[in-house]
């Protein structure tokens, strides 16, 4: 079920690396959240060059809105 979300809410919607501003809004380390992005899109049909969002909840959506997982469920 998608949960309604404020364009406020988000942190990262762009393709590549998340900045480390992402990795601060999440109060985790670089590594950590590189790695929950890796398992996230491997679950998925997006590869690794593929867009996703991220929330400050740590939500992970496709470019559609359709849920891939939360950040922190992966560290």
């Amino acid at each position: 079920m998608a949960h309604s979300r404020s364009p406020r809410d988000i942190l990262w919607d762009r393709r590549g690396n998340p900045s480390p501003y992402v990795r601060r809004e999440l109060e985790i380390e670089e590594l950590q959240l590189r790695q929950a992005i890796h398992r996230i899109k491997g679950r998925s049909p997006l590869r690794g060059q593929d867009c996703v969002i991220i929330y400050r909840s740590g939500d992970v959506t496709d470019e559609s809105g359709d849920s891939l997982g939360n950040i922190y469920d992966e560290i």
